[in-house]
């Protein structure tokens, strides 16, 4: 009886793929979609997925209207799972800003994991959320063994559930029990274990992005480690804002914004009528937080106003979740 080992026959595809590439090198240089159906795509089918099937492998997949991928692969359940980025062969898969893009994919989203390839160079960029900006390379133009080992490793559609049973991780009951509400909450309070498994994104990594992702930061975790609600972009200045205040009691006022110019973050005396601000109480005197920013200048201000916290008190780097 003939077995054909899984590895065997994506590498025979990769073998094909390669030669591919070289006889029709001078139109797949200047040609995305011939290169995404000949280098691509046979290599996406290779590894179980169905690329007819646009509930498993959906094209020109976008959100919020200008946030556009080549592909995004969803899991068994029709989750997005992961993220690939075409580029015409022999293209450049590291021109700057290609790192923030790839992360405002992961956000926009909610992968984990996204992928840029001209066919045959990847490059693979995982744990995003968790601020990891370092790309896994590797390239059908060497030896095809590793590439075929790492293209299994990541890509592979029966890690997404398909063609296997999946366990579902055991998740403590009490993971998901509300704290005790009283009546000053308007709404139950995340227990502890929820909060340990949600993935953040380092606020750093969001000051890094051209545009933020539609859908709002619902947890903002402060660099004591502790992780307050969140409803709004501006939320984040206000929630920063009153850490800030209450961990550092010697504050000159007024503080001017990160522009340095013409704007106090923090005043004594109230913004003009009309400009969205916070009060807080700080060493017997009432304190304005400046809050009438756009969502990405909210993010830069409260890293901003993180530079007033004392170092000992900063265990983690803060982050919101979504």
């Amino acid at each position: 009886m003939s077995v054909t080992s899984p590895l065997a026959s994506l590498y025979t595809v990769l073998q094909a793929v390669r030669t591919s590439a070289g006889l029709n090198a001078p139109l797949l240089r200047k040609n995305e979609a011939a290169t995404r159906a000949a280098l691509i795509d046979p290599v996406l089918r290779a590894l179980g997925w169905d690329t007819a099937n646009v509930q498993m492998v959906e094209p020109e997949k976008t959100i919020g209207g200008d946030l556009r991928v080549d592909y995004l692969l969803r899991d068994s359940t029709g989750k997005p799972h992961l993220v690939i980025e075409a580029k015409c062969l022999d293209a450049s898969l590291d021109k700057h800003g290609y790192v923030s893009k790839v992360l405002g994919y992961a956000l926009g989203f909610k992968v984990q994991t996204v992928f840029i390839t001209d066919g045959l160079s990847w490059h693979c960029y995982s744990n995003l959320h968790k601020g990891n900006t370092e790309a896994i390379t590797f390239s059908l133009a060497d030896d095809l063994l590793p590439a075929a080992l790492h293209l299994i490793q990541w890509l592979d559609a029966a890690q997404s559930g398909y063609g296997v049973a999946l366990p579902v991780p055991a998740v403590p009951e009490a993971a998901f029990i509300p704290s005790v509400v009283t009546k000053d909450d308007k709404q139950p309070k995340l227990h502890k274990a929820v909060v340990e498994q949600t993935d953040f994104v380092e606020l750093t990594h969001l000051n890094m992005l051209p545009s933020l992702p539609e859908h709002k930061p619902k947890l903002l975790r402060l660099p004591d480690g502790s992780v307050a609600d969140l409803k709004t972009w501006k939320g984040i200045l206000h929630k920063v804002g009153e850490f800030v205040l209450a961990q550092n009691p010697v504050i000159t006022f007024p503080y001017p914004d990160r522009a340095g110019k013409k704007t106090a973050l923090l005043s004594l005396q109230k913004p003009t009528a009309g400009l969205s601000s916070s009060a807080f109480s700080h060493q017997g005197k009432t304190v304005f937080l400046h809050t009438n920013y756009s969502a990405s200048a909210c993010i830069a201000n409260a890293l901003y106003l993180l530079n007033l916290v004392p170092t000992s008190l900063q265990q983690v780097s803060p982050a919101v979740a979504f």
